[in-house]
């Protein structure tokens, strides 16, 4: 029988070969990625909204000041999940968006609904009333902002933690490969 320091140096000097298995990836929890893992998708998919607002074209505000405003009509309102709303663009329009409703065509800049002037009522407004001028891109998160298709999510040999599994179930990865959980038995001989 062996003694625990020279079996040690037995497993230190011998290979230990560890197999791979595919696993669901919200069942990864501390297990060890065996390969490189990529997204596939952008995330977000499209440019959308990062606040509950309305969304403008900020051109249509460009000559807007405290002396000159201008109402937007309401168009609409676009929930997280909705499709596209593809319509012509038309000048001093908006939609009330919602958190992470994707943009319409033409338009550019979300006001956040804390900022917004209603008119004629705030209960059943008919338009939102600006009197500055809005910077292009406010509030908005880009299409592949978080994760870019083919961006490295985990490195091969990685130790899998709950963020890793978050952005697995962001990105649509049920199922990942990982390395087996090794069977290691010792044996004491006690004298």
């Amino acid at each position: 029988m062996k003694s625990y320091s020279q079996a040690l140096k037995i497993l230190k000097r011998g290979k230990i070969l560890i197999g791979d298995e595919y696993i669901k990836s919200s069942k990864s929890l501390n297990r060890i990625s065996a390969e490189n893992i990529y997204s596939k998708v952008n995330y977000p998919s499209a440019n959308n909204s990062s606040f509950d607002g309305f969304t403008i074209n900020s051109r249509d505000t460009n000559n807007l000041n405290k002396k000159k405003s201008k109402l937007f009509l309401i168009s609409g309102s676009i929930a997280a999940g909705n499709k596209p709303i593809n319509r012509k663009f038309q000048k001093f329009k908006t939609y009330e968006i919602m958190t992470g409703g994707l943009l319409p065509k033409g338009f550019d800049t979300i006001i956040p609904k804390e900022q917004i002037v209603y008119y004629p009522y705030k209960k059943k407004p008919k338009y939102i009333l600006i009197n500055k001028k809005i910077k292009k891109f406010q509030n908005v998160r880009f299409e592949g902002s978080d994760f870019k298709k083919k961006d490295l999510i985990v490195k091969k040999g990685t130790i899998l933690k709950s963020n890793h599994i978050l952005a697995f179930k962001t990105l649509g990865i049920k199922n990942i490969k990982v390395k087996k959980i090794p069977n290691i038995l010792f044996f004491f001989n006690r004298k």
